[in-house]
């Protein structure tokens, strides 16, 4: 077996694109981290009425909701919302496999 090298040709305009889009996705990655790690002791009632501590998955999907629907709202955010929303969808499972390891 053998791996083929592929080199990207980008102009100066799509160089900075892909730098820029590289450091979002490393913030929303350590945000996501930040808050995840924050609250450890988020709870949930249950069907029975008891107090349940929030699994990783579910701390990373409510940290998820609280970036897009909170945080990039912000006006010291207004920069980052010209990224893609793409880049949020994937930072998410990312953080999310490395915690199931």
């Amino acid at each position: 077996m053998y791996a083929k090298k592929f080199e990207l040709k980008l102009s100066n305009q799509e160089r900075s694109l892909m730098a820029q889009c590289a450091g979002y996705a490393r913030f929303v990655y350590n945000y996501g981290l930040s808050m995840v790690n924050g609250t450890s002791a988020m709870t949930k009632v249950n069907k029975r009425g008891q107090k349940v501590s929030l699994s990783y998955a579910l701390r990373i999907l409510e940290a998820k909701k609280v970036f897009t629907n909170y945080v990039k709202k912000q006006s010291e955010y207004a920069m980052k919302t010209r990224e893609s929303f793409r880049l949020d969808n994937f930072s998410c499972p990312v953080l999310l496999s490395e915690y199931t390891i």
